[in-house]
């Protein structure tokens, strides 16, 4: 079964064309929404930013949400967030990666550039960061390769690399790849 999310961007590139598709979508690295872990407390907000905290141990098990899961994170620079060099995830549209959740602080962590690939850094968030089941304190990073699990606040996502993202993409018989013909 084709996942949603590769329905979608189908039905994009079908829609845009490879040119179009391809200038908003660069080769860049992406998140995979697999789904939420905990309870959300909606009645604990935390320092000036707002963040809801969540409790992990409220939750009896694993769930996927129909909103998250599938969905698909470019890791990308938002043009005006040029001057930086780390992409910033958070709650809010400023964040170069905006996933508008409760449970995420308004800039929760970075992605870094580093000569051997990407590395996550929490940014001092509410809920925390990890990545392969090791949580980041505030400053702390950690390497990350394709297929790493990272768990942003309460959502946890699939690290992909660009070329392995491809691979998938053909992998399901979506058009489109970089070397494909419109």
């Amino acid at each position: 079964m084709v996942p949603k999310y590769l329905k979608e961007l189908a039905s994009e590139f079908r829609l845009r064309g490879r040119g179009r598709f391809f200038d908003e979508h660069p080769a860049s690295s992406v998140m995979i929404g697999v789904g939420i872990l905990g309870v959300l407390n909606d009645r604990v907000r935390a320092g000036a930013d707002g963040t809801f905290r969540f409790n992990i141990e409220d939750q009896q098990d694993y769930f996927r949400s129909s909103v998250l899961v599938d969905r698909v994170w470019f890791i990308i620079k938002k043009p005006e967030n040029r001057t930086e060099l780390r992409i910033v995830v958070g709650r809010t549209s400023q964040a170069d990666v905006s996933i508008p959740e409760l449970s995420i602080s308004a800039e929760h962590c970075a992605f870094e550039a580093t000569p051997f690939g990407l590395r996550v850094v929490d940014l001092g968030s509410t809920n925390g960061t990890s990545v392969d089941g090791t949580l980041l304190r505030d400053g702390e990073g950690a390497s990350l390769r394709s297929g790493s699990r990272i768990v942003i606040g309460r959502f946890e996502f699939e690290y992909l690399r660009h070329k392995d993202f491809v691979e998938r993409l053909r992998w399901y018989g979506v058009s489109g790849g970089p070397s494909q013909q419109a």
